[in-house]
C-alpha cells in the first residue's frame, strides 16, 4: 500500500507541474467561473445548452450542434426512444424554448411550471409535432411532482412523440416526489431517461468542438464551458494522468487496494475537516473576535457540512459557510438565518442586507449568498487548505460581509 501511494504521489507530482504550465499560459481561464455562474442552471447552463442547440442561433454552425446531440441521443436510447426515427426529423424546422411556461402552477401540483429545455420538431412530412424535453438539475432539488406535471402537460400536446430527458450532473435517479403523482409515478428508461454532464454533455461538447474548428471564437466559447463541466463533475484530471493512474491501479497486485482506498474516501475527508478545517475555523473566530457554531462530522452528506460566525449581539442571522450539495461540493457563503422559528420573520432586514449584498441566490434558510471561490473541494482544493489559502479566503468573506453590513442589526 505505502510502495502504491508512492507511486500516485510521484504521478500527482508530474501532474500539477504540467497544470502549472497550463495555468502559465491561460489555459484555466474561465468566463464562467470569474463571473460566478458555475451553478447557475437556468443563465449559464440551460442558456448555452439551448444557445447551441439552436439552428438559428448566432453560433453560426446551423444545426450541425443539434445533430451532434440528436445523434448521440438516439444512440444512447438505442431503440427505447418514444417518436419516430431521428432521420424523419427536420432539424432546420426546429424551435428551441428555455424557461418554456407551461401553464400556472396547480395547488396540488399535477400541472403547469416551467421546463427548462424543450426542443421542438417538425416531421419532414410537416404533419407532426416531437419535442425532447429537458429537465435541466445542477444542484437544485426536485419539485414536488416535477416530472410528473411535464409529462401530462407533454402528453396533452404532443400526444406521445416526446422524450424527457432528466439531466443531472452524474445521472443520478429523480426524487420520488418529482415522479409520483395521483394518478401513476413515471418509469425510469419508460416515461423519462435520465443523462449526465459528467458523459453525455461532455462527449457532445468534445464533438461540438471538433465541429467548431473554422469557427474559432465558438470553438473557445465550447472550450471555456467543456472545462468548467469537467471541473463540477470532477473530470478535470490531465488525460495521461488518468491513464498512467489506470495503469497502476488496474492490475491484480493493487486491486485490493483500490477497494480499501474507496471504502474509506469519506472518512479520510472527514478527518480532515474535523482536524485541520475545524482548527483553522476556530482561529479565524478568535482572529475576528467572533463566535463559531461547527457542529457536524459528515462533511461528505448534503447540508451538513456547514459552520457558522455570529457576535453575541446577533439576535437572528449568522454569516455561514455551507456545502449544499454530497460530496463536498457547491459550497457557498452568505447570510443564513440561526433559527426554525425565525425563519422569514425579519423582512425589513432581509431587504436591507440583498440591497447591500447587491443580489445573491436566497432560499427559506439563507437571506443572501453565492459561490465560495474554491465551489467544489477536490484534491487541489485541500492542498489550499493545508497551505492555509482556504483560511485566508473564508477569513476575507467574512470580514468583507462584516463592513458591508456593518450597522445592520443582525
Amino acid at each position: 500500500m505505502e510502495e502504491l501511494l508512492n507511486k500516485i504521489s510521484l504521478l500527482l507530482h508530474e501532474e500539477r507541474i504540467i497544470k502549472k504550465e497550463k495555468e502559465k499560459r491561460g489555459e484555466y481561464f474561465n468566463i464562467f467561473e470569474i463571473m460566478h455562474a458555475q451553478s447557475d442552471e437556468v443563465h449559464t447552463h440551460s442558456a448555452i445548452i439551448a444557445a447551441l442547440l439552436d439552428p438559428k442561433g448566432i453560433h453560426g454552425c446551423g444545426y450541425a450542434f443539434l445533430s451532434l446531440f440528436m445523434e448521440k441521443l438516439f444512440d444512447s436510447l438505442k431503440e427505447e426512444a418514444k417518436f419516430a426515427c431521428y432521420d424523419r426529423l427536420d432539424l432546420e424546422e426546429c424551435n428551441i424554448y428555455v424557461e418554456r411556461y407551461v401553464g400556472e402552477l396547480t395547488p396540488d401540483n399535477e400541472k403547469g411550471g416551467r421546463v427548462d429545455i424543450v426542443i421542438e420538431f417538425k416531421s419532414v412530412s410537416k404533419n407532426q409535432c416531437y419535442a425532447v424535453i429537458l429537465e435541466n438539475k445542477i444542484y437544485a432539488n426536485d419539485q414536488n411532482k416535477q416530472l410528473y406535471r411535464y409529462k401530462r402537460f407533454a402528453d396533452d400536446k404532443y400526444k406521445g412523440n416526446y422524450l424527457i430527458i432528466y439531466l443531472t450532473l452524474d445521472g443520478h435517479y429523480p426524487s420520488k416526489d418529482s415522479i409520483t403523482g395521483e394518478e401513476y409515478t413515471l418509469k425510469d428508461g419508460v416515461d423519462f431517461y435520465r443523462m449526465s454532464y459528467r458523459d453525455f454533455i461532455l462527449e457532445w461538447l468534445s464533438a461540438c468542438k471538433e465541429k467548431a474548428s473554422s469557427v474559432p471564437t465558438v470553438r473557445e466559447t465550447i472550450t471555456q464551458y467543456y472545462n468548467l463541466i469537467a471541473k463540477i463533475t470532477n473530470q478535470n484530471m490531465e488525460t495521461s494522468t488518468r491513464e498512467e493512474l489506470i495503469n497502476i491501479l488496474a492490475n491484480d497486485k493493487n486491486i485490493s487496494a483500490v477497494f480499501k482506498i474507496n471504502q474509506v474516501y469519506n472518512d479520510v475527508l472527514n478527518r480532515i475537516c474535523n482536524t485541520t478545517l475545524l482548527k483553522q475555523i476556530k482561529e479565524i473566530a478568535d482572529d475576528l473576535n467572533l463566535d463559531y457554531k461547527c457542529e457536524q462530522t459528515d462533511w461528505c452528506k448534503r447540508w451538513n457540512g456547514q459552520f457558522f460566525f455570529s457576535k453575541p449581539e446577533w439576535k437572528y442571522f449568522y454569516i455561514g459557510f455551507e456545502f449544499m450539495r454530497d460530496n463536498l461540493s457547491d459550497f457557498n457563503y452568505g447570510i443564513r438565518y440561526k433559527n426554525e422559528s425565525e425563519k422569514g420573520s425579519q423582512k425589513d432586514i432581509e431587504a436591507e442586507i440583498r440591497k447591500r449584498l447587491n443580489g445573491g441566490k436566497q432560499n427559506s434558510w439563507w437571506v443572501s449568498f453565492k459561490p465560495f471561490k474554491y465551489s467544489n473541494w477536490d484534491d487541489d482544493v485541500f492542498k489550499l487548505l493545508y497551505e492555509g489559502e482556504i483560511k485566508s479566503e473564508i477569513k476575507q468573506n467574512i470580514e468583507n460581509l462584516l463592513e458591508i453590513l456593518k450597522g445592520i442589526k443582525l
